[in-house]
């Protein structure tokens, strides 16, 4: 089920691609937590995350055609966090987001690995049956853990 992909990493030529793509997946998220997706403070924000996480940010392509991102770090703890996995809509459901999670986790065997998503994004069931546990509620997100020492 899993198409071909590559990974490539971010430049600014992808900034208005990973913004849309954060758009397009979170938006209805943002929405329900805040009542509205104000494009203004979002793109405010947006200039913070690419100013922090730039050099993190992987493109996922295929072919020549951009299909998503994701980026990831490793946090002063030890942990390695797994901050985004956005893929545009015509290409969720196919495998990718599940192939990269158990490539991420592979290549991390010997780290913890965090993560968070929006408390009504379906997601954690994945995450769950990857092996994930529950480690903390916020306000609209759930944090979950891969403990691996």
């Amino acid at each position: 089920m899993v198409k071909n992909y590559t990974i490539r990493a971010y430049d600014d030529s992808d900034y208005d691609f990973v913004y849309e793509t954060k758009k397009v997946v979170y938006q209805r998220y943002v929405e329900e937590c805040w009542g509205e997706w104000n494009e203004e403070k979002q793109k405010g924000f947006f200039v913070d995350f690419i100013s922090a996480y730039a050099r993190d940010i992987k493109i996922i392509m295929i072919d020549d055609e951009r299909v998503g991102f994701y980026h990831c770090e490793i946090l002063h703890s030890g942990e390695y966090e797994i901050g985004n996995i956005c893929i545009i809509p015509k290409f969720q459901g196919k495998g990718i987001g599940t192939d990269i999670l158990n490539k991420l986790i592979a290549e991390n065997r010997n780290k913890d690995i965090t993560l968070q998503y929006f408390k009504q994004n379906p997601v954690g069931k994945l995450y769950s049956r990857l092996g994930f546990e529950f480690l903390e509620e916020k306000p609209y997100h759930i944090k979950m853990v891969l403990r691996r020492k």
